[in-house]
């Protein structure tokens, strides 16, 4: 009685390693993406007082108005694309339900993905949930970077979606404005989307991190997946959250 794509599906290598650690206590576990400071204070406060305040009901479907508007003002300081809290933003349990509610909402059965190996192990069982195939390019002998040439050779009639994991976990690669710029001009005249993980997007230490949705003619394309539990080690909070064009989001939040 159990779905079939399920039973296919392997529990992640990630969490079988870190399930080991646990037997022992001084172990340093590089398996989750886990930042090793607390909380800020003045984030715990904020919640502690959002709780006596009794800001504990449902909110709206994309989620809280007033975290959408914060949102899109950071996202405007920190990178200087323009997003609607209203129609362009969706608050999520998390980056993964981003990316899981994405790409349920725009995979078909027979869809193909395209993404860089070795990448995180979390996009491929709800690829395969979909009914979808994921379609992986080798980038060890690129300094684990995904090219656009590697792009368009390996996109058929049935590429519905290029998933754009950087900065990289597992392998920490960050693409160059350049690299991004030449991935964009292969795609933007395509009717293909464009999921852009950049969770990671605050580790970046030696340059500012370069959106794809920031050129034009993609924003129209790209879903961007981002949140607070890396920049801000609120992993078990759940706070992530969608950018993209409201003709998708609106879509996107009925999933």
């Amino acid at each position: 009685l159990i779905n079939k794509r399920v039973k296919e599906i392997q529990i992640s290598g990630i969490r079988k390693f870190y399930n080991m650690t646990l037997k022992y206590p001084d172990v340093i576990s590089l398996t989750l993406g886990q930042p090793d400071f607390n909380t800020p204070e003045h984030v715990k406060e904020a919640g502690i007082k959002a709780i006596n305040a009794n800001k504990t009901k449902y909110t709206e479907n994309p989620g809280l108005l007033e975290l959408r508007k914060e949102i899109s003002k950071y996202i405007k300081l920190k990178y200087g694309m323009d997003y609607d809290p209203y129609n362009e933003i969706i608050v999520t349990n998390g980056a993964s339900e981003g990316i899981d509610s994405t790409l349920r909402t725009i995979l078909d059965e027979g869809s193909e993905v395209i993404l860089p190996g070795p990448v995180y192990p979390g996009y491929e069982p709800i690829i395969k949930m979909c009914g979808a195939v994921p379609k992986y390019i080798d980038t060890r002998k690129n300094n684990f970077k995904i090219t656009a040439e590697d792009i368009g050779k390996n996109i058929t009639s049935k590429t519905r979606c290029i998933i754009l994991p950087y900065p990289s976990n597992p392998t920490g690669a960050v693409l160059t404005k350049d690299e991004v710029q030449k991935i964009a001009d292969v795609l933007r005249d395509r009717e293909i989307f464009v999921l852009s993980d950049e969770i990671y997007s605050e580790l970046v230490y030696d340059r500012n991190h370069f959106s794809i949705a920031s050129i034009p003619g993609m924003k129209e394309k790209t879903i961007v997946i981002n949140g607070l539990s890396k920049s801000h080690s609120m992993t078990g909070w759940r706070i992530g959250f969608i950018l993209g064009p409201s003709y998708l989001t609106k879509h996107i939040v009925k999933v």
